[in-house]
């Protein structure tokens, strides 16, 4: 049975959002949930949703002009032609934040640059806001990187979210660095398979030693090897290699629930990413966790954010 999440999935959100936002409705909310892969924003506006867009990836780390792009973000977001004064308050989740110094100074410069409230937080904050809506619960994230957060209503817990040199266990990036690994050993004579090799050169755009220099060359670039994912978890059901992979990454990403439980205690659990929009990936990591879809997605909790003005 497939019990693949869908609503944080979804190419549309719900004409309301799932839960209430604080009354009175402090205005025009933006929500922003940056990325490895892309950077989702949706505007709220009396309680409906007016807006919804990408924008390129952005990472606390990793993007040198990081305020520039978020100002100009926050800016430009409210282009419906209902409000000529734009947004009223804006919520980010950023990965890559080291601190809650760090959020809260990312804050106050964006807060003075556009005028409006804007609140900051890391991206495993909003995941969890969105998918709770502040109630108590374990969200485990799986896009290019990985990582889970919990609150059990008084404290907070988290796991991974170490970045892909230290951690990103079951994460887009894993999956792919594993696969081409798995490609390197066919071709070594070391293990693999023939089928997860040629899926491999596929999805890379060009052959093996072509990959090797380009993920050498670019290590930060997650995205020459997070692009293999979708492929291996496609091939999982014909090819033994591919199917180890994906349910491998499925146990890391169990893990990660697991060990926030043994912080904060039995609490529901909710999966969202794109790796776990595979079958595959997602029935096991059900099967092992009991976890749910979440009620919505990170831009939504960002949103919320920016209404509450407080993570919880």
């Amino acid at each position: 049975m497939n019990n693949m999440p869908s609503l944080a999935f979804a190419d549309e959100l719900a004409e309301r959002p799932p839960w209430p936002f604080p009354e009175p409705l402090p205005g025009r909310l933006l929500g922003i949930d940056a990325g490895g892969s892309a950077t989702r924003v949706v505007l709220v506006a009396d309680g409906r949703i007016a807006r919804r867009f990408s924008a390129p990836p952005m990472n606390a780390l990793l993007t040198v002009d990081l305020a520039d792009r978020l100002a100009a973000l926050i800016a430009t977001a409210d282009d419906t032609g209902l409000n000529p004064g734009g947004v009223t308050a804006a919520g980010i989740g950023m990965p890559g934040l080291r601190s809650p110094d760090d959020a809260a100074a990312l804050g106050a410069e964006l807060t003075r640059r556009t005028g409006v409230p804007v609140w900051v937080t890391g991206d495993g904050e909003t995941a969890w806001l969105g998918a709770f809506g502040a109630g108590p619960g374990i969200v485990v994230y799986a896009g290019t990187g990985s990582g889970a957060m919990g609150c059990d209503g008084e404290h907070w817990a988290r796991a991974g979210g170490h970045g892909f040199l230290l951690g990103d266990e079951g994460s887009a990036y894993w999956i792919g660095r594993a696969a081409a690994n798995a490609a390197l050993r066919w071709e070594d004579g070391m293990g693999g398979s023939a089928a997860l090799r040629d899926a491999v050169i596929e999805a890379s755009g060009g052959d093996l030693a072509a990959l090797i220099e380009s993920v050498n060359s670019h290590p930060a670039e997650r995205g020459r090897l997070a692009l293999i994912a979708p492929v291996v978890t496609a091939l999982a059901g014909e090819d033994d290699a591919a199917r180890r992979i994906a349910l491998e990454a499925a146990e890391h990403l169990t893990d990660l629930a697991q060990a926030v439980r043994r912080k904060l205690g039995p609490l529901p659990v909710c999966g969202l990413g794109g790796v776990l929009r595979a079958p595959v990936i997602w029935d096991r990591f059900a099967e092992l966790t009991g976890a749910v879809p979440p009620m919505a997605a990170p831009e939504m909790g960002a949103a919320l954010l920016a209404g509450r003005g407080r993570v919880c």
